[in-house]
Protein backbone atom coordinates (compact mmCIF):
# COMPACT_ATOMS: atom_id res chain seq x y z
CA UNK A 1 0.00 0.00 0.00
CA UNK A 2 1.38 3.41 -1.01
CA UNK A 3 1.62 6.34 1.39
CA UNK A 4 -1.29 8.01 -0.41
CA UNK A 5 -3.45 4.90 -0.04
CA UNK A 6 -2.48 4.54 3.62
CA UNK A 7 -3.41 8.17 4.29
CA UNK A 8 -6.74 7.68 2.51
CA UNK A 9 -7.48 4.55 4.55
CA UNK A 10 -6.92 6.34 7.85
CA UNK A 11 -10.20 7.81 9.14
CA UNK A 12 -10.42 11.55 9.67
CA UNK A 13 -11.29 12.17 13.31
CA UNK A 14 -11.51 15.95 13.17
CA UNK A 15 -15.33 15.91 13.16
CA UNK A 16 -15.60 13.51 16.12
CA UNK A 17 -12.93 15.48 17.96
CA UNK A 18 -14.86 18.71 17.47
CA UNK A 19 -18.04 17.08 18.77
CA UNK A 20 -16.34 15.83 21.95
CA UNK A 21 -14.72 19.21 22.57
CA UNK A 22 -18.07 20.96 22.11
CA UNK A 23 -19.85 18.50 24.40
CA UNK A 24 -17.24 18.90 27.14
CA UNK A 25 -17.35 22.68 26.89
CA UNK A 26 -21.15 22.65 27.09
CA UNK A 27 -21.03 20.51 30.24
CA UNK A 28 -18.59 22.97 31.83
CA UNK A 29 -20.91 25.88 31.01
CA UNK A 30 -23.83 23.98 32.55
CA UNK A 31 -21.81 23.41 35.73
CA UNK A 32 -21.06 27.14 36.08
CA UNK A 33 -24.76 27.90 35.64
CA UNK A 34 -25.93 25.26 38.08
CA UNK A 35 -23.38 25.41 40.90
CA UNK A 36 -22.48 29.10 40.76
CA UNK A 37 -25.90 30.41 39.66
CA UNK A 38 -24.34 32.41 36.85
CA UNK A 39 -26.22 33.82 33.87
CA UNK A 40 -25.64 31.93 30.62
CA UNK A 41 -23.38 34.54 29.07
CA UNK A 42 -21.21 34.84 32.17
CA UNK A 43 -21.02 31.05 32.47
CA UNK A 44 -19.76 30.85 28.88
CA UNK A 45 -17.19 33.55 29.61
CA UNK A 46 -15.96 31.74 32.71
CA UNK A 47 -15.75 28.42 30.88
CA UNK A 48 -13.81 30.06 28.06
CA UNK A 49 -11.08 31.33 30.38
CA UNK A 50 -7.70 29.75 29.46
CA UNK A 51 -6.09 27.19 31.75
CA UNK A 52 -2.74 28.90 31.35
CA UNK A 53 -0.20 29.55 28.63
CA UNK A 54 -0.21 27.44 25.49
CA UNK A 55 3.16 26.00 26.43
CA UNK A 56 1.77 24.74 29.74
CA UNK A 57 -1.14 22.98 28.02
CA UNK A 58 1.20 21.39 25.49
CA UNK A 59 3.39 19.97 28.25
CA UNK A 60 0.58 18.15 30.10
CA UNK A 61 1.24 14.36 30.23
CA UNK A 62 -0.86 12.44 27.68
CA UNK A 63 -2.92 10.64 30.34
CA UNK A 64 -4.00 13.98 31.83
CA UNK A 65 -5.09 15.78 28.65
CA UNK A 66 -8.79 16.70 28.67
CA UNK A 67 -11.14 17.70 25.88
CA UNK A 68 -11.01 21.23 27.25
CA UNK A 69 -7.22 21.22 26.92
CA UNK A 70 -7.59 20.26 23.27
CA UNK A 71 -10.14 23.05 22.86
CA UNK A 72 -7.68 25.58 24.22
CA UNK A 73 -4.99 24.41 21.83
CA UNK A 74 -7.47 24.49 18.94
CA UNK A 75 -8.32 28.15 19.63
CA UNK A 76 -4.92 29.11 18.25
CA UNK A 77 -4.27 26.19 15.89
CA UNK A 78 -6.87 23.47 15.13
CA UNK A 79 -4.21 21.39 13.40
CA UNK A 80 -2.03 21.45 16.49
CA UNK A 81 -4.95 20.23 18.58
CA UNK A 82 -5.44 17.26 16.25
CA UNK A 83 -1.71 16.52 16.39
CA UNK A 84 -1.84 16.55 20.19
CA UNK A 85 -4.73 14.07 20.04
CA UNK A 86 -2.63 11.77 17.83
CA UNK A 87 0.18 12.04 20.38
CA UNK A 88 -2.19 10.98 23.17
CA UNK A 89 -3.35 7.98 21.12
CA UNK A 90 0.23 6.90 20.43
CA UNK A 91 0.98 7.06 24.15
CA UNK A 92 -2.13 4.96 24.87
CA UNK A 93 -1.08 2.38 22.27
CA UNK A 94 2.41 2.23 23.76
CA UNK A 95 0.89 1.65 27.21
CA UNK A 96 -1.08 -1.31 25.86
CA UNK A 97 1.77 -2.83 23.88
CA UNK A 98 4.19 -2.68 26.82
CA UNK A 99 1.72 -4.31 29.22
CA UNK A 100 1.37 -1.35 31.58
CA UNK A 101 -2.34 -0.90 30.77
CA UNK A 102 -3.09 -4.50 31.75
CA UNK A 103 -0.90 -4.13 34.85
CA UNK A 104 -2.68 -0.98 36.07
CA UNK A 105 -6.03 -2.76 35.93
CA UNK A 106 -4.70 -5.28 38.46
CA UNK A 107 -3.19 -2.89 40.98
CA UNK A 108 -4.47 -1.61 44.28
CA UNK A 109 -3.12 1.67 45.62
CA UNK A 110 0.54 1.27 46.53
CA UNK A 111 3.55 3.54 46.82
CA UNK A 112 5.93 0.79 45.69
CA UNK A 113 6.56 -0.45 42.15
CA UNK A 114 6.72 -4.11 43.16
CA UNK A 115 3.21 -5.07 41.98
CA UNK A 116 3.83 -3.54 38.56
CA UNK A 117 7.19 -5.30 38.27
CA UNK A 118 5.66 -8.65 39.28
CA UNK A 119 2.97 -8.43 36.64
CA UNK A 120 5.36 -7.32 33.89
CA UNK A 121 7.78 -10.12 34.83
CA UNK A 122 4.99 -12.68 34.43
CA UNK A 123 3.90 -11.11 31.15
CA UNK A 124 7.49 -11.11 29.88
CA UNK A 125 7.87 -14.80 30.67
CA UNK A 126 4.72 -15.63 28.71
CA UNK A 127 5.78 -13.36 25.83
CA UNK A 128 9.24 -14.91 25.67
CA UNK A 129 7.65 -18.33 25.19
CA UNK A 130 4.94 -17.33 22.69
CA UNK A 131 6.56 -14.37 20.90
CA UNK A 132 3.22 -12.65 20.09
CA UNK A 133 2.90 -11.72 16.44
CA UNK A 134 -0.02 -9.28 16.58
CA UNK A 135 -2.32 -7.33 18.85
CA UNK A 136 -4.77 -10.20 19.33
CA UNK A 137 -2.06 -12.50 20.63
CA UNK A 138 -0.69 -9.77 22.90
CA UNK A 139 -4.16 -9.23 24.37
CA UNK A 140 -4.58 -12.95 25.00
CA UNK A 141 -1.21 -13.03 26.77
CA UNK A 142 -2.20 -9.99 28.84
CA UNK A 143 -5.40 -11.77 29.88
CA UNK A 144 -3.36 -14.88 30.77
CA UNK A 145 -1.02 -12.75 32.89
CA UNK A 146 -4.00 -11.15 34.65
CA UNK A 147 -5.63 -14.53 35.26
CA UNK A 148 -2.41 -16.00 36.64
CA UNK A 149 -1.88 -12.97 38.88
CA UNK A 150 -5.38 -13.36 40.32
CA UNK A 151 -4.85 -17.10 40.66
CA UNK A 152 -1.77 -16.50 42.81
CA UNK A 153 -3.67 -13.97 44.92
CA UNK A 154 -6.37 -16.54 45.67
CA UNK A 155 -3.79 -19.24 46.38
CA UNK A 156 -2.37 -16.92 49.02
CA UNK A 157 -5.86 -16.24 50.38
CA UNK A 158 -6.51 -19.97 50.63
CA UNK A 159 -3.28 -20.49 52.55
CA UNK A 160 -4.14 -17.68 54.96
CA UNK A 161 -7.70 -18.86 55.53
CA UNK A 162 -6.81 -22.50 56.10
CA UNK A 163 -4.05 -21.45 58.50
CA UNK A 164 -6.50 -19.32 60.49
CA UNK A 165 -8.94 -22.23 60.69
CA UNK A 166 -6.13 -24.48 61.89
CA UNK A 167 -5.11 -21.96 64.56
CA UNK A 168 -8.70 -21.67 65.77
CA UNK A 169 -8.99 -25.43 66.21
CA UNK A 170 -5.67 -25.66 68.04
CA UNK A 171 -6.73 -22.90 70.43
CA UNK A 172 -10.03 -24.68 71.05
CA UNK A 173 -8.15 -27.89 71.74
CA UNK A 174 -5.92 -26.22 74.35
CA UNK A 175 -8.92 -24.66 76.12
CA UNK A 176 -11.25 -27.65 76.56
CA UNK A 177 -9.24 -30.61 75.31
CA UNK A 178 -11.47 -30.98 72.28
CA UNK A 179 -11.62 -29.91 68.70
CA UNK A 180 -14.30 -28.46 66.47
CA UNK A 181 -14.96 -28.38 62.76
CA UNK A 182 -14.47 -25.10 60.96
CA UNK A 183 -17.35 -22.70 61.39
CA UNK A 184 -19.56 -22.31 58.33
CA UNK A 185 -18.10 -18.87 57.66
CA UNK A 186 -14.60 -20.36 57.62
CA UNK A 187 -15.71 -23.17 55.33
CA UNK A 188 -17.37 -20.68 52.98
CA UNK A 189 -14.21 -18.61 52.87
CA UNK A 190 -12.13 -21.66 51.95
CA UNK A 191 -14.66 -22.69 49.29
CA UNK A 192 -14.62 -19.18 47.86
CA UNK A 193 -10.84 -19.24 47.54
CA UNK A 194 -10.94 -22.62 45.81
CA UNK A 195 -13.72 -21.46 43.46
CA UNK A 196 -11.87 -18.28 42.49
CA UNK A 197 -8.64 -20.21 41.92
CA UNK A 198 -10.44 -22.57 39.55
CA UNK A 199 -12.17 -19.68 37.79
CA UNK A 200 -8.98 -17.78 37.04
CA UNK A 201 -7.13 -20.94 36.10
CA UNK A 202 -9.97 -21.66 33.67
CA UNK A 203 -9.55 -18.21 32.08
CA UNK A 204 -5.83 -18.88 31.70
CA UNK A 205 -6.43 -22.25 30.03
CA UNK A 206 -9.12 -20.87 27.67
CA UNK A 207 -6.74 -18.17 26.47
CA UNK A 208 -4.02 -20.77 26.05
CA UNK A 209 -6.32 -22.91 23.90
CA UNK A 210 -7.21 -19.86 21.82
CA UNK A 211 -3.55 -19.15 21.19
CA UNK A 212 -2.91 -22.76 20.22
CA UNK A 213 -5.89 -22.70 17.83
CA UNK A 214 -4.67 -19.46 16.24
CA UNK A 215 -1.21 -20.88 15.68
CA UNK A 216 -2.56 -24.09 14.12
CA UNK A 217 -4.77 -22.12 11.75
CA UNK A 218 -2.06 -19.71 10.61
CA UNK A 219 0.85 -22.15 10.26
CA UNK A 220 1.54 -22.61 6.56
CA UNK A 221 4.33 -23.26 4.09
CA UNK A 222 5.78 -20.09 2.56
CA UNK A 223 8.58 -20.23 -0.04
CA UNK A 224 10.66 -17.06 -0.10
CA UNK A 225 13.14 -15.82 -2.66
CA UNK A 226 16.47 -17.59 -2.39
CA UNK A 227 15.04 -20.97 -1.50
CA UNK A 228 14.14 -20.26 2.15
CA UNK A 229 11.06 -22.14 3.31
CA UNK A 230 9.03 -21.26 6.41
CA UNK A 231 7.39 -24.50 7.55
CA UNK A 232 5.32 -24.28 10.74
CA UNK A 233 7.50 -21.35 11.89
CA UNK A 234 10.74 -23.30 11.19
CA UNK A 235 13.11 -21.97 8.54
CA UNK A 236 14.58 -24.53 6.11
CA UNK A 237 17.27 -23.56 3.58
CA UNK A 238 16.56 -25.12 0.18
CA UNK A 239 19.51 -23.56 -1.67
CA UNK A 240 21.50 -26.80 -1.90
CA UNK A 241 21.13 -28.58 -5.28
CA UNK A 242 19.66 -32.06 -5.14
CA UNK A 243 21.95 -34.78 -6.52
Amino acid sequence: MSKIEAAAAKPNESGVLAQEITRSFGELVDQFEKYYSLPREEAIQRASAPFGTGQRVDSIPPDQVSWLHLREIARDDPGKSLARWEEVKRAALHEIQTGHRAAKAMEVYSETVWERAQFLALREELSAEWRPRNGIERQLLDTMAQAQTNYLVWVQNLSIRTSLVSSTNKKKSRVDGGSEAPRQSDADAVDQSMSMMERHNGIFLRCLRSLCDMRRQTNSVVVKQGGQVNLAQQQVNMNSTAK
